[in-house]
């Protein structure tokens, strides 16, 4: 079960305020398809330069992230989300939720339902992810 979407709008600068709850689940979406499709310039666009995400492999940085995941070892066949919940707490936004996917790296089968939290923060008028974790739920590794 999700825990649904809240909201707190207050800004703490004079920029824009970011926009809403949707805005993160269609982007969270968005990055689901650049995923399947390796969409580069859609990835380098979504990862802040200082975003940093943790996995049971260990920690990432978004050099190493885009490399691992346009990588031909790296296949997603599909992506579904869902149980998104969304909390907006001044310029930071939190999405977490449920990512069950088809995915093979070196051939094999990595396909399971995993648990995720993206961390968002507004800059320059639009939300770039600044940290991320993902665990896997009912491991079997």
């Amino acid at each position: 079960m999700g825990f649904g979407i809240g909201l707190t709008a207050a800004p703490l600068s004079a920029a824009p305020a970011p926009r809403s709850a949707d805005d993160l689940i269609r982007l969270e979406q968005a990055y689901s398809h650049a995923l399947m499709t390796r969409d580069r310039a859609f990835l380098m666009r979504y990862y802040a330069p200082d975003w940093r995400g943790g996995n049971w492999m260990g920690f990432w940085t978004k050099s190493t992230m885009i490399a691992g995941v346009l990588s031909a070892r790296y296949v997603v066949k599909s992506m579904t989300l869902r149980d998104l919940g969304v909390r907006i707490i001044g310029n930071i936004g939190i999405v977490q939720g449920i990512d069950e996917e088809v995915t093979t790296v070196d051939r094999r089968d990595t396909s399971g339902k995993w648990a995720f939290t993206d961390v968002f923060e507004w800059r320059g008028g639009r939300w770039v992810a600044i940290a991320s974790h993902t665990s896997e739920i009912g491991q079997k590794r």
